[in-house]
């Protein structure tokens, strides 16, 4: 478990958002909520491959309470059992936060070295998968070697601002990639193919949730 305190930017992003006694089924009925760098958040709901918008507001965190202001203001007591997973213990309801649908009771495991090869000289092999289009997706970097060979990598997050890089926020659930190749497999596998070189991308800030490393870079670069 996590004992130190999180920056306050920690929560920023897409997460699942679970009560804490809902079935793990990413493709049962289940809620996404975007934390936004402005403060403010949007729910929204998921049933039979079909989102809609449920609630929006403002929220703050502190590193130890999340108050989310929408239709009623609810204020969370927020325990981390990992970067990636949190739970909320709120004063009636408690929920779970996910940044992806790897096995909650496992540790995040280490890529096997011939897959991580594989990715490093191909990022390419990291394949974008996506539900929705427009704001506030969760995108999934899965990995495919053979018809079953099927491993989750990691999810990613985007923000655009006017005026701002794009930020993507990006969630490892394997060890062993290491920044570089997911700045490569952003690059390559999101904006090169899944975006199809989009030309109104400039700078990129790549954000590890992990590590809170940052990486920008010029997408317009080669470098």
């Amino acid at each position: 478990m996590s004992s130190s305190r999180p920056l306050p930017e920690a929560v920023r992003g897409c997460w699942y958002y679970l009560p804490v006694n809902a079935d793990h089924d990413p493709n049962g009925p289940r809620q996404v909520i975007a934390f936004g760098v402005d403060g403010s958040f949007v729910r929204y709901e998921i049933k039979k491959s079909r989102r809609k918008e449920a609630e929006s507001g403002d929220y703050t965190f502190d590193g130890n309470f999340l108050i989310l202001r929408g239709r009623r203001t609810h204020t969370f007591r927020v325990h981390r059992p990992s970067f990636w997973q949190w739970k909320l213990e709120g004063k009636k309801k408690h929920f779970r936060l996910l940044r992806g649908f790897a096995p909650i009771d496992e540790e995040v495991a280490t890529l096997p070295d011939a897959e991580r090869r594989d990715i490093s000289l191909l990022p390419l092999r990291a394949r974008v998968e996506a539900d929705f289009d427009g704001a506030n997706v969760i995108h999934r970097l899965v990995y495919e070697h053979g018809a079953e060979d099927r491993r989750l990598l990691g999810t990613f997050c985007v923000k655009q601002r006017p005026d701002s890089p794009l930020w993507i926020g990006l969630t490892p659930l394997v060890r062993g990639i290491e920044a570089k190749i997911w700045k490569r497999i952003v690059r390559e596998s999101y904006l090169g193919m899944f975006l199809d070189q989009p030309d109104d991308v400039g700078q990129v800030t790549l954000h590890l949730f992990d590590s809170h490393e940052s990486i920008g870079f010029d997408y317009g670069s080669a470098s």
